[in-house]
């Protein structure tokens, strides 16, 4: 008893101040390419609230030097130091977010800090919560109150509560200004006023809310008013993303509203590499107003708009057929009624816009708020970068793109060839519009030396740039492209106007087979170089092939992942039309068998080594032998496939890749057996396509691979006849 009033004890201590890590600090963008939360996604039923990119700091101090305290002349005791993990290298390893990441907070101060105080304010399940409410929450937790257990809640929690007594007749409660969405005193309403008034954590939260409101919540609250929606739904925006326009989050969610790319797709934004419309507070707002009145004429309450807009209208609906009631206030309170995240969303909209239309009350009245966003608006054509604009303006570059960040890639998108142009509006600041239009019209966009090129399927930055004469960072420099960005098929590029063609990169013919090919008179084979990102069934997709086929005829792994760099064999119908996939016909391609002679041969020599199948002397070993070649014992084992502990007989062969051109003396060279091909049985294409499909394989093979020249002839020459 006595240990779990202490725990209550604790608890009770955290409402009132949470962690000084949890303190916000000035407002931060997350400059990140956005990609952004979908009413889709949020159906799950998780949340979509996942976000910091950055890198995490060591979860345990590294020790200080020693001052002039302690014993003189001694040294403190040493003891060792722990860092975190490298995030970023972890981040790398995973090909992107790690779960660590899905499941943190958005890279804000604010929400951070707020996230970290409801571990404290909601324990998950509510612990002794009887119907209604408490003002005084710390006293709901004293050494008289209800026991904290851990485990699964009471039973008592498995049925709605009561409806929540009316909220008395307290001087305070009743002095304060209602917002123009219903409001309902409800308990965890109550704890988050309680935080933004009494915790020190909560005032500070507060107060970089209302001083960074300034900057947006006038331009939110007139697109609300003017489609008919109550203007204190600006608080959900400012819930979202702490009024950040370029937060961005692992999960995908991007700007004021946190949309997911497909969601603000069907909401009317413009989102591809060069624009993403979420990033805009104007247009993301507008689209917001149109998604919050969908949930509204949808549901009919705001509680459940605002949870459907957390949580996704679909698993919503799922929850309200499951318990049958449409009352968020009754499903809050059902075992898995719906997700946790969401029955702190509503009412933390709800407990925020009560601090923000009585900022007197909660001591808020002396913050200055931010002054609002002012700019003109310039009509640009495609492919204008946003550095002229400025310098028509006569302003600095970053002070454009602060106005726009929905430009990612530094100018107006580029139109595809033979697409009409379009103009996109471009914010300026305040009465620079006009000398904008006349420079544009005076000095042009700089540009006229760019031609526009649309990315096939399987081409690289690296591919593009040598096939017109520029190099991979001049192209990188036009087009914004970071290291790690894949380029989509359809991607619209600036290139330099070159007469200079070339479809491969130096040595892109050279493909590596599995040692049993597979091949089909009555199709034709191509190669396809496997970009990041890509998978089995979109390029199976790409080439009107089959997932299975392309398992078979690569000796792929169907649960693994395709690796950047990997050469995919496809065999594809003889008219097959593939002008939209970068690919390499057979008669261009230099095939290698894999662990074929010839294959070592290759890859040995761009290292400039040399593969020698040695006889062992007698008394040899892996590690004498590699010692006198210049391996090491470890690279020794890789190579022959066994332990260096194994004792080695006389004569029997053993594998060293070594710069010198002869074997030393004493050594003499093993001559390996000549593998012999054989005549697979007759199959049939897993596609179904018309055709006889016959393998030619390398026969057994001896511990050592076999030269492979019989494979390698019949990939150059696919017509050459089999065995007898």
């Amino acid at each position: 008893m006595e240990r779990l009033q202490a725990r209550a004890g604790l608890l009770a201590l955290l409402l009132i101040t949470v962690p000084a890590g949890a303190a916000p600090t000035a407002g931060s963008k997350a400059a990140a390419k956005p990609a952004a939360k979908a009413a889709t996604q949020r159906s799950s039923g998780q949340g979509s609230r996942a976000v910091s990119t950055s890198k995490q700091p060591p979860r345990f101090a590294k020790p200080t030097k020693a001052t002039g305290k302690g014993t003189p002349g001694k040294a403190a005791a040493s003891e060792p130091v722990t860092t975190g993990p490298d995030m970023a290298m972890r981040r790398h390893i995973a090909g992107g977010p790690t779960e660590e990441d899905l499941r943190a907070g958005k890279n804000d101060p604010e929400l951070s800090a707020l996230r970290e105080a409801e571990v404290a304010l909601f324990p998950k399940p509510l612990p002794g919560v009887v119907p209604g409410w408490s003002w005084d929450v710390p006293r709901a937790l004293d050494q008289g109150g209800p026991e904290i257990v851990a485990g699964a809640p009471p039973a008592t929690r498995l049925v709605p509560s009561a409806e929540p007594q009316a909220v008395p007749n307290t001087p305070f409660l009743k002095s304060l200004t209602l917002p123009d969405i219903p409001v309902r005193f409800e308990e965890r309403v109550l704890r988050y006023l309680s935080f933004y008034r009494e915790s020190p954590s909560g005032r500070a939260i507060a107060r970089a809310w209302a001083k960074k409101v300034g900057r947006y919540a006038p331009m939110v609250k007139a697109e609300l008013a003017r489609a008919g929606l109550p203007t204190d739904l600006v608080w959900v925006s400012l819930i979202e993303s702490s009024h950040n326009p370029v937060i961005v989050s692992p999960a995908g969610a991007a700007g004021l509203w946190q949309f997911m790319p497909d969601a603000g797709r069907t909401y009317g934004l413009t989102i591809n590499r060069w624009i993403d419309e979420r990033l805009d507070p104007v247009r993301s707002t507008e689209a917001a107003c149109r998604y919050l009145s969908d949930l509204y004429r949808r549901f009919g309450t705001w509680e459940l708009a605002m949870a459907a807009y957390n949580m996704g209208y679909a698993g919503l609906a799922r929850a309200i057929r499951k318990y049958n009631t449409n009352e968020y206030w009754q499903l809050v309170r059902y075992e898995a009624g719906i997700p946790w995240e969401t029955t702190l969303y509503v009412p933390k909209i709800l407990a925020t816009a009560l601090v923000m239309n009585n900022k007197r009350a909660f001591g808020l009245d002396d913050v200055e708020p931010d002054p609002p966003e002012r700019f003109d608006t310039v009509l640009v054509g495609p492919g204008v970068r946003l550095e002229t604009i400025a310098r028509y303006a006569g302003v600095p570059r970053k002070e454009i793109e602060d106005l726009n960040p929905q430009f990612l890639a530094g100018r107006t998108p580029p139109a595809a060839p033979g697409s009409p142009a379009m103009s996109y509006r471009v914010r300026v600041p305040a009465g620079k519009a006009a000398s904008v239009r006349e420079g544009l019209a005076r000095g042009g966009t700089d540009d006229e030396s760019l031609e526009r090129y649309v990315v096939k399927r399987g081409e690289t930055v690296e591919s593009i740039a040598l096939a017109h004469g520029t190099t991979e960072a001049q192209l990188r420099l036009i087009n914004a492209v970071s290291a790690k960005e894949v380029l989509n098929p359809g991607t619209v590029l600036l290139v330099p106007q070159s007469e200079r063609t070339r479809e491969d990169a130096p040595d892109a013919d050279v493909v590596v087979v599995p040692p049993r090919p597979v091949l089909d008179r009555a199709r034709r084979r191509v190669f396809y170089r496997v970009q990041a990102g890509d998978s089995l069934e979109r390029i199976a997709q790409a080439f009107s092939v089959s997932r299975a086929d392309l398992l078979t005829w690569n000796a792929l792994d169907g649960r693994a992942r395709l690796q950047p760099g990997m050469t995919l064999q496809v065999l594809v119908s003889k008219n097959a039309k593939l002008s939209h996939v970068r690919h390499l016909p057979e008669e261009k391609a230099r095939v290698l068998v894999a662990g074929s002679p010839e294959f070592f041969e290759y890859f040995e020599g761009q290292n400039g080594k040399k593969r020698m199948v040695l006889r062992a002397r007698p008394g040899d070993s892996l590690a004498a032998i590699g010692k006198r070649y210049g391996m090491s014992v470890g690279y020794m084992e890789r190579v022959n496939r066994r332990s260096r502990n194994d004792a080695l007989t006389p004569g029997e062969p053993v594998v060293v890749y070594t710069e010198r051109a002869q074997p030393l003396a004493g050594d003499s060279l093993f001559r390996e057996p000549t593998a012999r091909a054989t005549p697979e049985r007759v199959a049939r294409s897993s596609s179904g396509a018309s055709g006889t499909v016959e393998s030619a394989a390398v026969a057994e093979q001896p511990t050592l691979a076999g030269d492979g020249r019989r494979g390698a002839a019949l990939l150059k020459n696919p017509r050459a006849p089999g065995p007898e």
